[in-house]
């Protein structure tokens, strides 16, 4: 009978509890609830700002990515740098 309950059934000996042991200390804890909580709803001005500035960022990238070689694509974003972003 063994001393203790410890859930090995291999008897390999002291390597075998080591490995176990560092296995034990590097896995992750279990998500508890407060770490899988939901985000907060976002109100409408705030997704229609996000959706904005996305579209914007679309429109930047593809007026850059139309650029013909590399001093064109200098230009452009020279240009682009002087623009106001409204």
């Amino acid at each position: 009978m063994k001393a203790t309950t410890f859930p090995n059934d291999d008897d390999r000996g002291f390597i075998t509890v080591v490995i176990q042991l560092f296995h034990l200390a590097l896995t992750p804890p279990p998500a508890t609830v407060r770490e899988t909580a939901a985000e907060p709803r976002l109100s409408l001005l705030e997704r229609f700002d996000r959706w904005a500035a996305k579209s914007r960022q679309r429109q930047r990238e593809a007026y850059l990515a139309g650029s013909k070689d590399v001093f064109e694509l200098e230009t452009r974003m020279r240009n682009a740098e002087r623009q106001p972003y409204y």
